[in-house]
């Protein structure tokens, strides 16, 4: 069997936040959408186990930065 071909990664700049949709079902799904330098708009969706991921490496990043960084 063939190794599968590894995707490229896409960077893309974003220009804006335009919305953070949560849902209330533990269950449904987070959806951030994000404006792109072009105008197009791009939404990310997340399974809550994905977005509970996200959170804890965003909580892990915000603590570094802090120790590096700290408020003064």
């Amino acid at each position: 069997m063939a190794e599968p071909t590894e995707l490229p990664e896409i960077d893309l700049d974003v220009a804006d936040v335009k919305r953070i949709a949560l849902t209330t079902d533990p269950q449904g799904e987070t959806v951030i959408s994000f404006a792109m330098a072009s105008g197009q708009v791009m939404n990310l969706v997340f399974s809550p186990e994905i977005f509970a991921k996200l959170e804890a490496m965003l909580a892990k990043a915000n603590e570094a930065q802090a120790q590096v960084s700290p408020i003064q």
